[in-house]
């Protein structure tokens, strides 16, 4: 029986591997690496420019400690549960011990990158203001790790609960107290208010230890919540290639009839479309609506013309990169197939309509600017993206849809 557990755990491991390389080798292209390190590089100079600014007066440590609380509160545990197992698992649920053992030291490792890379982001900050020197990196690092196993261990009790609130609670619970022990580590506190705390996280963690044993695992909790897991990562996937596994919401949207009327011509096909399904598709219209919200939030808080300029034609690439997966979204619909209208018609009607989105989008760039009485500044800004937006429509999404074109009908 244990080797039949210990192949569920191999066999499940293999297919997410392979379902998470499937979808990331199209997230991370060239593309997408050369737009991170531009952004990352720019972020870092930023970010140093302004810890040169810092005094000793900075709550460096209660704003570490808050961030880091929250990501090590937020703790899911990844137990790659499939809808069928409700049933064909629940008689082997006395010798999965071994199963979510595995599940939850997994979770800890996949996690602790994520833990690792904010703590080395925010060393920076730390050590201008508490002049402690990077030497302290490691000693902090592992106590961020001891504190994440300990909130991977409780989640995992608490999963036994059916109750929304006490879910609630619990992670309210486990941010105050990683949070507190953070910051008293931090501040460099009494031992005894640190040990404290660390024992009321020990009192915390043997509670709930002894209560869930008495307790059976909540099936449809667990897969609900490996449900709801997968969805975020495939909605990521989604602004990059299409997902089969995403059935996107679609919405009526009615006060948004003025943009997607078009006339009843066969040239306007296409067009029309695209446009619905762009104004109506929550992966879509959502896509839009968050880059451009982002990036004009962005423009409205930075000071620096430059910073202003590079923000709006990154977000602009970034909304029409992601947005090319909407050219296929009627390859397979067999009533947009007998349509006797020509491919180029097909690659015209979309290349207008995403170089139309991106001319507005531009124009909401602006807008920020010209809150702020910039208007020379918005007029460059203007002009720099609606030059960037006939190019990248004119000459990079020109050969991007010729080679999913020419795939498609391999």
């Amino acid at each position: 029986m244990m080797n039949n557990v210990d192949s569920i755990w191999k066999k499940r491991i293999i297919e997410y591997n392979q379902e998470l390389q499937k979808y990331l080798k199209y997230m991370f292209n060239d593309h997408l690496l050369f737009v991170l390190i531009f952004a990352l590089g720019g972020a870092a100079f930023t970010y140093n420019q302004w810890v040169k600014t810092l005094d000793p007066s900075f709550p460096a440590a209660f704003i570490m400690a808050a961030i880091v609380g929250l990501i090590l509160a937020w703790s899911p545990v990844y137990t790659f549960l499939k809808e069928a197992d409700a049933v064909f698992l629940l008689s082997l649920e006395g010798k999965l011990s071994g199963y979510f053992r595995k599940s939850i030291w997994i979770s800890f490792m996949f996690q602790s990158y994520i833990q690792l890379l904010v703590l080395a982001a925010l060393m920076p900050m730390y050590v201008a203001v508490s002049g402690n020197g990077f030497r302290s990196f490691f000693p902090l690092l592992a106590l961020v790790l001891g504190i994440k196993l300990w909130n991977l261990y409780v989640r995992w009790f608490m999963l036994r609960y059916q109750e929304k609130e006490a879910h609630l609670i619990d992670s309210i619970i486990r941010f105050l107290l990683s949070a507190s022990l953070m910051l008293l580590v931090l501040s460099d506190a009494h031992i005894l208010m640190t040990m404290a705390v660390a024992f009321i996280m020990a009192a915390y963690f043997i509670y709930f230890y002894q209560t869930s044993k008495k307790k059976n695992l909540k099936w449809d909790l667990l897969i609900h919540l490996e449900q709801q897991r997968m969805l975020m990562f495939y909605r990521i996937a989604n602004m990059f290639t299409d997902v089969p596994k995403l059935k996107g919401k679609v919405h009526r949207r009615k006060w948004l009839d003025f943009i997607v009327k078009t006339d009843f011509s066969q040239s306007s096909t296409y067009r029309h479309l695209y446009l619905r399904s762009l104004v109506r598709t929550s992966e879509f219209s959502g896509l839009y609506t968050r880059l451009t919200l982002i990036g004009a939030v962005l423009i409205y808080t930075s000071q620096s013309f430059l910073i202003n300029i590079l923000t709006a034609l990154l977000f602009l690439y970034l909304t029409g990169f992601q947005l090319v997966p909407l050219y296929k979204r009627f390859d397979y619909k067999i009533w947009v197939l007998i349509y006797p209208l020509s491919q180029d018609l097909k690659t015209s009607s979309f290349k207008n309509v995403l170089n139309q989105s991106m001319m507005m989008q531009s124009i909401i760039f602006t807008l920020p600017l010209l809150l702020k009485g910039m208007w020379m500044e918005a007029i460059i800004v203007l002009l720099a993206c609606f030059v960037f937006s006939l190019l990248f429509s004119q000459y990079y999404l020109i050969q991007r849809l010729k080679k999913m074109d020419s795939s498609f009908y391999l």
